[in-house]
């Protein structure tokens, strides 16, 4: 009990109370005797009483491990989600992912009738393989315009050491087309860090764009064009749906013969599925000593 008692006062005790351990131990004949006996509890002397009031002190301002948790998972470059949802649509909304004057904003007009003339081109997989599905559903046009200029703007970032610099004006301007400026203003407030785009800023455009793709494909993601949008992996993909809560499965048989996949191509696609309870990945800080 003596020798625990020091070892806290030597670490989180004053300087006042590890010279009285000091001074104890230096002087010590013979070991307390109330400590041997295992039927009665040790006593605090005045030293121990100084090193724990002292320890309280050092302590109470510390967070618990829950704590600390919650503050990394409050962190994360991902979309916030409304965890006591009672419906998966309700999750993410475009109020949140987007904005709803942003939405407000966003013109289809254009894009509709280049559908019904079958003249729309798009530079991007996922948006392209989608589009003509949803050209009634108004909302989800203005989904895929908006994910379409946030890949744009990612896309065209010049990368130097890691940092993605954002594009010339001029340039920014052609890739906006017909959508006001003020939509191209939202994503930099949102996304970036003055005239660049940090690592933190791009995976959170990316988490954006994997919840956001949830609501277009009704919650139920084949990942592959958008990871091919993105430039990633299957792995990394499948990493950035887990954030925002999604579970990662196989491509079902059905689907792969609907695609007309060979198995060994199938075994690489996967499917998000967004869907309650929501599972995210769990902050680990390693085996307790």
């Amino acid at each position: 009990m003596r020798e625990r008692r020091n070892i806290l006062g030597q670490t989180f005790g004053t300087k006042k109370a590890r010279k009285a351990i000091a001074s104890v131990t230096e002087n010590a004949i013979s070991p307390d005797k109330s400590a041997r006996n295992k039927d009665k509890p040790a006593k605090f002397d005045a030293t121990t009483a100084a090193i724990l009031s002292n320890m309280s002190e050092s302590t109470k301002g510390m967070a618990t491990r829950d704590e600390l948790a919650q503050r990394v998972e409050d962190a994360k470059p991902r979309p916030k989600a409304n965890r006591d949802a009672k419906q998966v649509q309700d999750v993410y909304t475009t109020d949140e992912l987007i904005g709803k004057e942003v939405m407000k904003a966003i013109p289809v007009k254009i894009w509709q009738d280049a559908i019904k003339a079958r003249t729309l081109e798009v530079p991007h997989r996922y948006v392209a393989g989608r589009v003509e599905h949803v050209q009634s559903n108004i909302e989800k046009v203005k989904i895929l315009r908006y994910m379409q200029l946030l890949m744009h703007v990612l896309n065209s970032c010049k990368t130097t050491r890691g940092i993605r610099n954002l594009p010339r004006r001029d340039e920014l301007k052609r890739i906006l087309e017909d959508i006001p400026e003020s939509v191209l203003e939202s994503i930099k407030r949102k996304f970036t860090d003055g005239p660049m785009i940090t690592t933190f800023g791009a995976d959170l455009i990316k988490t954006h764009l994997c919840a956001l793709a949830c609501i277009v494909d009704n919650y139920e993601v084949n990942t592959y064009d958008l990871q091919e949008d993105l430039k990633l992996d299957t792995k990394t993909m499948s990493q950035y749906f887990m954030e925002i809560g999604a579970k990662i499965t196989a491509l079902g048989e059905t689907e792969r013969r609907k695609l007309g996949l060979e198995k060994s191509v199938a075994a690489q696609r996967r499917v998000a599925k967004l869907k309650l309870p929501l599972e995210f990945p769990k902050v680990s800080f390693g085996r307790r000593k």
